[in-house]
């Protein structure tokens, strides 16, 4: 029977493939005509391909959307758009459909036709977003037209966002901007800041959800916010110069303005893993609830961040969450709830070394740390828990008019860890390493032990505990007058406290610490310490070494006008306010004293920037845009000292500009000329490094900057797929005039009053001339290799008041030059239904350059090697994955 069978199945085998081969060969023949007439089509000499171009937008606003891919559905023919929305193909005479994809939108088709007497004209090409609520987010930013904006503006692509989600550093997102140079501050979780046109970094200023996130005691973008803007941030808007905004006060040198993603139309879920090098690992899962039946949507998103740090002992874990809430009562009145929160616990390092001991250690060395008992120990960490809640009110009045309002608060419990205290007669930083050039923690617990130590007698660890609160209101009113003509009308409330104090952490081998910094304690012991927790209990710890509370209230005006035609766009903005502080101090003075509590110092600040936009044809334009500023003076720079010592130095703080810009944008080039000039007036500087044993600090009054330069930035679409960007500076940042420096010793006493001959002078810190190449290969539809290049051709030291003391015209020293290879790979495929898979990863700084990135003193020669400095991060990688279903 089994014989039988096996001969019935052989006899069927040969039958079989046969029948297969008969179809294969079908197929192939088929397929070679099909190839034949469409070689035919192509080689007929009379036939001219057609040129289909158009600009890809959003709907709503039209805004241009980049990187959106343009394709010939079910073919492999595609493009890929500019930062304009711009994009042209060649195709034969056909009928053809035409996708237009980018995320976060829904994708669309066009009905072409390419035959000769009936071409379809693409022009604008407006996809729906897949979100809701994108009117009243835009009233919430006043985000501007970048096609229209005389501002030197970019609008950074969502697929840059998208795996920006897989890192901690929101600022690399910038580094391709012209004049702008990254301050990596050591590395580590996120403690990145930006240098715009040469200016201090606490001159930039950063919007969230049209919320400021600026320190507004120094002006610093430190919050422990800033890292999860790549988490939630879908899109981000970057001003060089003068900026228009809804605020009153606006930063002097440059504007990001970060928009979070928000709730979708459709329910969906998105989860990401990222990881990188030294155990680097981010995980995030976002849920979109889809929009009800009761016009109510929602967007709940959290993630997990940890790694080691590129430098050494600079570890860090962090927990995230961010919620939007969307409700539409009515077609008048909208709401929208956003609440985000960070908690968090970092290693750091915070502390520049000798170039010499990185010589000897490598530039991941730091110093701050060590062993104690065999377990990893370090001195500089931070931790804590922040919030920022905010709830938006839109009222669409009438037709042309509408009302955004929006409540805010602001709260943040943190710490930050120091050394304190004396060992035989040496300061921590001065108590010799170990061979390591490492803290030698063993020792410092042996000295300790079994006996209680103090601020002065014995070394501890402290914490410098922040617990603050901010909130506010604010308010825009905005009313179309005509087609052409537009009105913003702001206003805004603010009122922030902060209460700062140090508490014991870690004694160190110590019995017990005795605090007898408070002239109104009696030489107490420390019982109840700050503990370093993702949720730090800070309420009820003892108060060890200063205990103070800073009072910040604010309110101004601000008003816009808008005017568009057809060959022209102008406006004209300004805006008012007043800025109230108080410190009080429950250390420094006692009880009854009177001087306990400073007056309330009121400061006036005001701004005023005006431009134009006139196109010559539809590529070319001219752009002219100017602006003057005059910014109150900071908390930090007002009271320098640890008491309520005021600085009657200080003044308000001016800047005038003025830029010209030529743009070319079509469908393959993009090209963005630009001239400035900027003079800054009347800064106060406070210097700590480089003094001698008895003073305490310097106060460097009527700085003046004059800096002007030449910016460009291009893009070539070559290939028909591949894009090369790139942008180049060329600037001449000097001081200008004489400085009067004055010397203070602990106790607030005059020790010295000189004034410096700082005219001529270059900046410090940022390269004023800088080249970026970006080269974007687009091989596959969705897929992309980018290999982009770094170099800083320049950069110098600043100059301290003890360098004009032996020489009346010191040298000034200036750093080598470095370059940095980067590269990545981007991939983006979305199916049917908005499911969406993106792949990503990239490498910095491929060849390991080693470059000093910051450098805190001026001293060339046979002492060069005892400047303080901060050297770049080495090479570092990451690759994620990103899914949405």
């Amino acid at each position: 029977m089994n014989e039988d069978m096996k001969q019935k199945e052989n006899m069927k085998t040969p039958n079989n493939g046969f029948a297969c081969r008969l179809k294969a060969l079908v197929k192939l023949s088929l397929l070679l005509v099909i190839l034949s007439i469409q070689l035919k089509v192509y080689a007929q000499e009379d036939v001219e391909p057609a040129i289909v171009d158009g600009r890809v937008t959003e709907e709503e606003f039209g805004e241009p959307l980049e990187k959106a891919i343009v394709q010939i559905r079910g073919s492999g023919v595609y493009t890929i758009t500019n930062r304009f929305g711009y994009f042209r193909m060649k195709l034969p005479p056909a009928f053809f459909e035409l996708e237009a994809i980018h995320p976060g939108i829904f994708s669309e088709f066009y009905n072409v036709s390419t035959y000769e007497g009936i071409l379809t004209p693409m022009g604008a090409v407006r996809l729906e977003p897949v979100a809701v609520g994108r009117l009243q987010q835009r009233d919430i930013a006043s985000r501007i037209d970048i096609t229209k904006t005389p501002s030197a503006t970019r609008n950074t692509p969502v697929i840059n966002m998208m795996a920006q989600q897989g890192g901690t550093d929101f600022n690399e997102l910038f580094t391709g901007e012209p004049s702008v140079y990254l301050l990596e501050n050591g590395g580590g979780y996120g403690s990145s800041e930006i240098s715009v046109r040469g200016f201090a970094a606490n001159q930039n200023q950063v919007v969230f959800n049209g919320i400021s996130l600026n320190n507004p005691e120094t002006g610093r973008m430190n919050t422990a916010l800033y890292p999860g803007l790549s988490d939630w941030g879908h899109q981000a808007q970057f001003t060089s110069g003068v900026a228009s905004g809804k605020q009153s006060e606006l930063g002097q040198t440059s504007l990001i303005n970060v928009l979070p993603f928000m709730p979708h139309k459709k329910f969906g879920v998105n989860v990401l893993a990222s990881a990188g090098m030294n155990g680097y690992l981010k995980t995030a899962a976002t849920v979109h609830s889809g929009l009800s039946d009761r016009k109510i949507a929602f967007t709940l998103k959290l993630d997990r961040t940890a790694g080691d740090g590129i430098p050494d002992f600079t570890g860090f874990e962090s927990y995230g969450m961010y919620l939007n809430l969307f409700k539409e009562y009515s077609h008048m009145h909208s709401f929208l709830l956003t609440s985000v929160m960070k908690t968090w616990k970092a290693d750091l390092r915070n502390r520049p070394d000798s170039i010499s001991r990185i010589s000897s250690y490598g530039i991941d060395h730091n110093s701050g740390w060590g062993f104690l008992d065999n377990s990893e120990l370090g001195w500089n960490g931070s931790f804590g828990i922040a919030n920022l809640s905010v709830l938006t009110h839109n009222w669409h009045m009438r037709v042309h008019t509408r009302l955004v309002s929006q409540l805010y608060l602001e709260l943040e419990n943190s710490a930050q860890t120091y050394p304190q205290g004396m060992m035989n007669g040496m300061t921590p930083y001065e108590i010799p390493a170990t061979d390591r050039g490492l803290v030698d923690f063993d020792a410092i617990s042996a000295a300790n032990s079994e006996q209680t130590i103090s601020e002065t007698d014995g070394i501890s660890t402290l914490a410098g505990v922040s617990r603050t609160t901010r909130y506010g209101l604010q308010t825009q009113l905005i009313h179309e007058i005509d087609d052409d003509n537009k009105v913003f009308l702001s206003a805004d409330l603010e009122q922030y406290t902060s209460d700062h104090f140090a508490g014991a952490t870690d004694l160190l081998g110590a019995s017990g610490f005795m605090s007898n910094a408070d002239i109104n304690g009696n030489d107490q012991a420390a019982t109840n310490f700050v503990e370093a927790n993702f949720l730090p209990k800070t309420g009820k710890a003892d108060k060890v070494d200063y205990d103070y509370r800073s009072f910040i209230r604010k309110g101004g005006l601000a008003a816009k006008l808008e005017r568009s035609g057809n060959r022209a766009f102008g406006y004209a903005e300004t805006g008012i306010y007043v800025k109230s502080l108080k410190r009080e101090d429950y250390f420094s003075y006692e009880t009854n004293d009177s001087h306990g509590t400073t007056d309330w110092i009121t400061q006036f600040g005001w701004r005023l920037s005006t431009g134009l936009t006139y196109r010559l044809n539809e590529f070319h334009s001219i752009r002219f845009n100017s602006g003057a500023s005059g910014s109150p003076t900071r908390f930090d720079v007002l009271f320098p000292a640890g008491n309520n010592w005021e600085n009657t130095s200080a003044k308000n703080q001016n800047l005038y500009t003025g830029e010209l810009a030529y743009v070319l944008n079509s469908a393959r080039f993009f090209v963005s000329l630009r001239g400035y000039a900027m003079y800054q007036q009347n800064r106060t500087d406070i210097q700590r490094y480089g003094l001698n044993a008895d003073e305490e600090y310097a106060v460097l009054s009527g700085l003046n900057q004059f800096h002007r330069g030449v910016e460009l930035s291009g893009q070539i679409t070559y290939f028909k797929r591949y894009n090369l960007h790139v942008s180049a500076s060329y600037g001449k940042w000097t001081f200008k005039n004489s400085a009067n420096a004055k010397i203070y010793d602990e106790s607030n006493q005059l020790l010295s009053e000189s004034d410096l001959p700082f005219d001529g002078y270059k900046t410090d810190n940022c390269p004023p001339i800088s080249l970026y190449a970006r080269n974007e290969f687009n091989l596959l539809k969705g897929l992309e290799i980018n290999v982009n290049y770094y170099r800083s051709f320049a950069s110098y030291a600043p100059l301290l008041v003890h360098d004009f003391d032996n020489d009346a015209v010191p040298e000034q020293l200036k750093l080598p030059a470095f370059d940095k290879l980067g590269a990545g790979v981007s991939y983006y495929h979305e199916f049917r239904k908005k499911q969406n898979i993106h792949v990503f990863a990239d490498v910095q700084n491929i060849l390991g350059s080693e470059y000093i990135n910051q450098i805190y003193s001026n001293k060339s020669g046979d002492a060069f090697g005892s400047n303080l400095a901060l050297y770049g991060k080495g090479m570092s990688w990451r690759a994620g994955l990103s899914i949405t279903f």
